[in-house]
């Protein structure tokens, strides 16, 4: 007996409907252009913004955890933590407000002087670009209410810079101070 257009075909499957070859409806199936189709068998296709869809029902998202504040104290204590971790003797971690900018400077060494030659030339390039930083630090120097010690050798030294000897006076020091515009110790 002859297959009618109907039938099955054992060897051929089952013949489909008109309905059942519609399958642009299908969630399964996605249209890439007139007349072909992308078609998954076990998850939906892109959606319309190209992100691959499944077609297992989806489960509710955990509600991802709410942000952790940070207090100024975390921030500092964490900042401390970090800083005692540091392989280094000697070191500073500064936020610093100039004139409404925030600045930020960090600095590990096993030398001393370095750690603080580093802060203040920072510090002192900080307010104000136009004069040089050892006028800035001079000027703060003599403005604030901590009296320097300089140690009598840098004195010394000022003074043989200056063309200086033991027989000059106090006055001439400060005449070639003034002369060559300050003093650097």
């Amino acid at each position: 007996m002859a297959d009618g257009p109907d039938e099955p075909n054992p060897d051929e499957g089952k013949i489909l409907s008109p309905e059942e070859l519609d399958i642009a409806e299908d969630e399964h199936v996605t249209e890439i252009d007139e007349g072909r189709y992308v078609v998954s068998s076990d998850a939906r296709t892109d959606d319309d913004y190209g992100n691959q869809v499944s077609s297992e029902p989806q489960q509710p998202a955990p509600d991802p955890e709410p942000a952790r504040e940070f207090s100024d104290a975390d921030v500092h204590e964490w900042l401390a933590e970090r800083m005692a971790d540091s392989s280094t003797r000697y070191g500073f971690d500064v936020t610093a407000k100039f004139d409404g900018e925030v600045d930020q400077q960090q600095l590990g060494s096993n030398d001393i002087v370095t750690v603080f030659e580093s802060f203040m030339l920072w510090y002192g390039r900080q307010l104000d670009g136009d004069t040089p930083v050892e006028d800035v630090l001079g000027i703060l120097l003599s403005e604030s209410n901590v009296p320097v010690k300089y140690p009598p050798g840098n004195v010394k030294s000022l003074a043989r810079s200056l063309g200086l000897s033991p027989d000059d006076s106090i006055a001439e020091l400060v005449a070639a101070v003034e002369e060559r515009d300050g003093a650097e110790f």
